[in-house]
C-alpha cells in the first residue's frame, strides 16, 4: 500500500491491485473492495468452525459437541479482547489517515501492540490457572462433558499467546488493505481442516486434536500479519520505540474498542446462560443442539460481522474527513446487501433444517439431537436478519466513535432484552421457550437501532442543511 501522489491526497492503491479513493469513489465500489475480502475472510474462518463441528460430532459424539459448546463463551471472551485492541486501533488509524496524519496512526499501532501483548500474558496465565473452575461456573459440572471441555479448552488456552495477535488483521484494513487478512484466513482455514482430519482420524487424538488444529491454524495466521509489521511493508509503520502504552494514546482506543468487546463479552454471558437453561431444560441433548445451531449461525454471523469491519475504514476515513453524508451513504447500502443476503439464509434453515442437523451427527443413536436442533433452527433463523442490522449499526457508531450509543446497542440484545425474556419464555415453554427467544430479543434490538440511527441520520442532514445556508447567505 502506498498514497499516490496526484489530485487527491485520499488516493489508494494496493500494490497489486487498483486505485481507488475513501473519499471520492463510489461507496458500492469501496464495499466491495474492503467488504468483500473482509466477509470473504469471515465467511472461511465460519467454513473451519463449521468443519471443526462437523468432526467433533462425527469422531467424539454428542457430548463432544456438548464440550465445545460449553466452551465457547471463553473463546468468545478472549476474541472480545482481541477487538478491544484491533477494532479500536483500526478505527482510530483510519481516521488519522483521513486526517492526513500518519504518524498518529503509527502511534496508535504500537500502543495497540504493547495492549495486546499485556492483556495476553494476564489473559493467559489466568486461563490456564483457573479453567476447570471456569468450566464448571458455565455449568460442565463432573464427568465426561467437564472432561472433555477442560481437555478442549486447555489446548485452546496454550494458542492465546499468538491469537492475540489477530487483533492485526483490523489495523491491516484500516490502512488500507483488505486483502492480506483475507489470504491469510485462507491459509488458516486449510491448515486446520488438513490437520483436523490428520489429528482426530489418523492419530485418534479425539477433542484435543481438533484444538490443537485450532491453535496451529490460528498461530501461523498471527505469525505472518506480525512479519507483515516487522518487515516494513505496512502503510502504517511500526517503530518499535512507539511499542509502549501512553495514556492519551491507549484510553481512547479501550473506548472506541468497547463496544464490540461488550458486544463479544455479552455474547458469552448470553451462552453461559442459555446453556444452564438449556441443561435444566433439554439436558445435553439441548447444548448438543445449541452446538449445530452455532455451527449453523456462524456463517450469518461472520457475513454480518466482517461486513461491519469491513464498511468501518471507509465510515472513519469519510468522518475524519467530514464527509459525513457518506458515512451514511456506506452503513445503508451495507443493511440492504446483508439484509437480502440473510433473508435468503433464513430461507434455507426453514426448508431443510433436519439436512442440516443431520450433516453434523450421525442419525443412530442421536434422533433427540436432531429432533431439537430442527425445531431450533427453524425458530432461530428468524433472528438472523434482525441481529445482522444490528450488528451494522453497532459498527458504524463505533466507526463514527459515538461510544455511548455504540456500548449501548451492544448491551441491548444479548443482555438487556435476551436475560429476562428467555428467562420467561422457558418457564412458559420449556425448551422451545429458550429458542423463541433470540428471535424475539433480537427482533426488538433492530428496531430500537434502527430508531437510533434514524434520528442520527436525521440530525447530521439538518446540521449539513444548516451549515450550507450560512455559507450562502454569508
Amino acid at each position: 500500500m502506498s498514497f499516490l501522489k496526484g489530485k487527491s491526497n485520499t488516493k489508494h492503491t494496493e500494490k497489486q491491485g487498483e486505485a481507488y479513493s475513501l473519499k471520492e469513489d463510489s461507496i458500492l465500489r469501496l464495499l466491495l473492495i474492503f467488504v468483500g475480502p473482509a466477509v470473504l475472510g469471515m465467511l472461511i474462518n465460519a467454513l473451519y468452525n463449521f468443519v471443526d463441528r462437523i468432526f467433533v460430532g462425527q469422531y467424539v459424539g454428542a457430548e463432544g459437541l456438548s464440550a465445545v459448546t460449553m466452551v465457547f463463551p471463553v473463546t468468545l471472551f478472549q476474541f472480545g479482547l482481541v477487538l478491544l485492541f484491533g477494532s479500536g486501533s483500526g478505527i482510530l488509524i483510519a481516521k488519522h489517515l483521513g486526517e492526513s496524519q500518519p504518524e498518529k496512526a503509527s502511534k496508535v499501532l504500537g500502543n495497540a501492540i504493547a495492549g495486546i501483548f499485556l492483556v495476553m500474558l494476564v489473559f493467559t496465565s489466568l486461563g490456564l490457572i483457573y479453567y476447570k473452575s471456569l468450566l464448571e461456573v458455565f455449568g460442565a459440572t463432573g464427568g465426561t462433558l467437564l472432561n472433555l471441555s477442560a481437555e478442549y479448552l486447555f489446548v485452546i488456552i496454550l494458542g492465546f499467546p499468538l491469537s492475540f495477535f489477530l487483533a492485526l488483521e483490523f489495523t491491516c484494513r484500516a490502512e488500507g488493505n483488505p486483502k492480506l487478512p483475507a489470504k491469510l484466513l485462507v491459509l488458516s482455514c486449510v491448515i486446520n481442516l488438513c490437520l483436523d482430519y490428520v489429528f482426530m482420524k489418523i492419530f485418534n487424538l479425539g477433542i484435543r486434536g481438533a484444538a490443537l488444529a485450532t491453535i496451529i491454524a490460528q498461530s501461523t495466521n498471527a505469525i505472518f500479519l506480525i512479519r507483515y509489521y516487522a518487515s516494513g511493508k505496512s502503510l502504517v509503520k511500526l517503530k518499535w520505540k512507539q511499542v509502549r502504552l501512553q495514556k492519551s494514546i491507549v484510553f481512547p482506543i479501550l473506548l472506541v474498542g468497547l463496544a464490540p468487546f461488550l458486544m463479544d463479552v455479552a455474547i458469552s454471558f448470553q451462552n453461559m446462560f442459555a446453556n444452564n437453561l438449556l441443561l435444566n431444560s433439554g439436558g445435553t441433548d439441548g447444548v448438543a443442539a445449541m452446538g449445530i445451531l452455532f455451527g449453523v449461525n456462524v456463517f450469518f454471523m461472520m457475513i454480518a460481522l466482517g461486513t461491519g469491519d469491513g464498511m468501518q475504514p471507509i465510515v472513519s476515513f469519510n468522518y475524519g474527513a467530514k464527509r459525513f453524508d457518506r458515512a451514511s451513504q456506506t452503513l445503508v447500502l451495507a443493511i440492504k446487501i446483508v439484509s437480502a443476503i440473510t433473508l435468503f439464509g433464513l430461507l434455507i434453515l426453514e426448508l431443510f433444517p433436519t439436512q442440516i442437523s443431520s450433516v453434523f451427527i450421525e442419525s443412530d443413536g442421536n434422533q433427540n439431537v436432531i429432533s431439537i436442533s430442527k425445531k431450533a433452527l427453524q425458530i432461530f433463523a428468524i433472528s438472523i436478519p434482525f441481529y445482522a442490522i444490528q450488528i451494522l449499526i453497532t459498527r458504524h457508531f463505533q466507526a463514527l466513535q459515538k461510544n455511548k450509543t455504540a456500548t449501548f446497542l451492544a448491551l441491548l440484545r444479548p443482555i438487556i432484552l435476551f436475560f429476562p425474556i428467555a428467562y420467561l419464555l422457558n418457564n412458559y415453554y420449556g425448551l422451545t421457550g429458550i429458542w423463541m427467544a433470540f428471535p424475539v430479543s433480537d427482533g426488538i434490538a433492530a428496531l430500537v437501532s434502527l430508531l437510533i440511527v434514524k434520528k442520527h441520520i436525521v440530525s447530521i442532514n439538518n446540521e449539513l442543511f444548516v451549515e450550507k445556508t450560512s455559507i450562502k447567505s454569508s
